[in-house]
């Protein structure tokens, strides 16, 4: 009997070395507080990102893409 996985059982892992999967957080300057980033939304493909901070700059949105290897930690 074989112990290799069949190749639509096989496993993907689900996070990276510092427990937290590569994502891209797209993030729109604060009306009240210009200096201040907030959310918009995340995304794991770096493309779709990209994207979604361009159609919001394309409607005078100031929007940035952060890439996050790893969970933020408080200092």
């Amino acid at each position: 009997m074989s112990t290799k996985p069949a190749a639509n059982q096989l496993v993907t892992a689900a996070s990276c070395p510092g427990g937290m999967a590569r994502q891209y957080r797209v993030q729109v300057a604060s009306v009240e507080t210009p200096s201040s980033w907030k959310l918009v939304g995340s995304f794991r493909d770096a493309t779709k990102a990209r994207q979604c901070a361009a159609m919001l700059q394309q409607a005078g949105t100031r929007a940035r893409v952060v890439d996050c290897r790893a969970l933020p930690t408080a200092a």
